[in-house]
């Protein structure tokens, strides 16, 4: 699903706002935007507006802008600051999951410049931890002596920083852990048992997935550790996709179906209550 040409404004400029440690002068963000090329119309390219000595994109930006502090993503800082605020970050890590599936053509606006440096900063960093865990998991051996500890119910630090994307933290992910949770789930497939697979390499037990039900990417936001067993599922590789880019009906029921077998396991290692709802939001499922 393409983004529109508004949200893909929202984006370039809220992405900005974070480049620039959150917030600076009007000036300061549109040459931002204008400097690093993120947007196909600038200042070389762009007409004038007849009642003002400026091009149309920059006014176009600035009135998003307005639209966005409609919207809680924007503030208006102190002497005239353009800031983002906490639900802009977040509207920026949804927009993230959506861009991971958008292919250039003519509804494209943002340039590929944009692209390829959010991808690096945005993307790629939590992706790529996935998918090293992911290898790891498949390139180790059955061990002898695996075995499941008691686990802990309290929540936990949030531990190791294995990379730093801006403003955003990669957490360390242990395969160790994450094997454990396989186990737990008898390396079967947690939405349904029935759920075929093949034979992982090095390894007599069904290729299975690690799914964080609660993402690794809000650890900041609920400042415990994520990476616990109680928190990751063993998932088939459909039943996992389904979950990132199903139907929304799909995601909910997914969702719903994983959370209220383990609601009183999530909640104690959060430290606090979480609703249906609240996970359903972090999806973008509400």
């Amino acid at each position: 699903m393409q983004m529109s040409h508004q949200e893909q404004k929202w984006l370039v400029l809220l992405y900005s706002l974070i480049k620039l440690d959150g917030g600076s002068q009007r000036k300061t963000v549109l040459k931002h935007i204008q400097e690093n090329g993120y947007w196909y119309k600038n200042d070389q390219n762009d007409i004038c507006r007849t009642t003002r000595n400026e091009k149309v994109w920059r006014n176009d930006f600035s009135f998003e802008r307005q639209h966005l502090v409609a919207n809680g993503y924007m503030c208006n800082g102190e002497h005239g600051l353009w800031k983002i605020t906490e639900a802009g970050k977040e509207y920026v890590r949804a927009l993230s999951q959506r861009l991971q599936n958008i292919s250039f053509g003519d509804s494209t606006y943002f340039t590929a410049m944009f692209y390829q440096k959010f991808f690096q900063t945005e993307i790629q960093p939590e992706f790529t931890a996935d998918q090293l865990l992911l290898e790891q998991l498949s390139q180790a051996e059955d061990s002898q002596d695996e075995f499941l500890t008691v686990l802990s119910d309290k929540p936990m630090p949030k531990g190791l920083v294995s990379n730093r994307s801006g403003n955003k933290n990669i957490y360390l992910r242990d395969p160790a852990v994450a094997r454990r949770a396989l186990i737990r789930a008898g390396y079967r497939c947690e939405i349904d048992t029935a759920h075929t697979s093949f034979l992982r390499k090095n390894s007599s037990h069904l290729y299975m997935e690690p799914h964080h039900l609660i993402p690794m990417s809000m650890t900041d936001y609920f400042g415990v550790s994520l990476y616990r067993e109680q928190n990751i599922f063993s998932l088939c590789s459909n039943c996992h996709n389904q979950i990132h880019y199903g139907t929304k009906e799909d995601v909910r029921r997914l969702i719903s179906k994983l959370f209220l077998s383990r609601e009183q396991e999530i909640c104690s290692i959060l430290g606090r209550y979480i609703t249906l709802e609240e996970i359903y939001q972090i999806y973008k499922a509400a």
